[in-house]
């Protein structure tokens, strides 16, 4: 009995030592398909990794050397931007320079043709009393003070466009001067330094003092008139 009991269970034995071998060797398998894959994994991110990185290092570098070497938009556009403005500035200086010296030049030109010492001004429209007629009348010029005899200038550069003998103002020489006004020399001697035609300079010596028929009681003097655009003026805003 006992030999046959024995006989019976060694092949149950065998059959589970082959159970335990089948399942150990899959398990090994697992193993060595895990460490393959992932030494396979670790190969391609070593190989891809650093020329990707290399890529993006090289990328960066060149917007470095490119932003540091060449200006972006925004800055070329507020470059040029600030050199039109400071040429236009630069510009618009030199203009009002050149203005300036115009305007000076032009200024320096107008002379007082006698004295600068005003007696009688201009009244526009108002009228004003004439001691040697008596009665009320504008006065449509100034009244330089001057010596008989003594020597008139022209107040800027001009034409000379007419001379008369007026019965109230005497002699009367008048000018076409540059800056587009006529003046009205009145109370000048019948002899005159100039004649109508000739061109005058400024502070040239154009006539002398004589009387004013209409204006005796005041004593010698040039009475000077203004027409500009026709319409007679206080010689003033000329003279300055």
């Amino acid at each position: 009995m006992n030999n046959l009991n024995f006989n019976n269970t060694q092949p149950e034995k065998k059959k589970k030592k082959k159970g335990a071998h089948f399942y150990t060797a899959v398990t090994v398998c697992i193993l060595a398909f895990g460490v393959a894959g992932y030494t396979t994994y670790d190969s391609i991110k070593r190989f891809a990794g650093p020329d990707e990185d290399a890529l993006v290092s090289k990328t960066q570098q060149k917007y470095r050397v490119q932003t540091a070497i060449e200006p972006s938009d925004e800055e070329t556009t507020s470059s040029s931007y600030s050199a039109v403005m400071n040429s236009f500035d630069s510009r618009k200086s030199s203009e009002s320079c050149a203005q300036e010296t115009v305007a000076t030049a032009e200024a320096a030109t107008i002379i007082y043709p006698t004295s600068n010492e005003i007696i009688k001004g201009y009244s526009g429209d108002t009228p004003v009393f004439s001691k040697t007629l008596g009665d009320w009348r504008v006065h449509n010029g100034i009244d330089l003070t001057a010596e008989q005899g003594s020597k008139i200038k022209a107040i800027t550069n001009g034409k000379v466009a007419d001379i008369v003998n007026d019965e109230l103002f005497g002699t009367t020489m008048v000018i076409e001067h540059d800056g587009g006004f006529t003046a009205f020399y009145s109370g000048l001697g019948e002899t005159t330094l100039v004649n109508v035609g000739d061109t005058v300079e400024s502070g040239q010596e154009i006539a002398s003092i004589n009387d004013i028929p209409c204006e005796a009681a005041d004593g010698y003097h040039l009475h000077l008139s203004i027409k500009k655009d026709d319409q007679f003026i206080d010689p003033v805003k000329i003279l300055g």
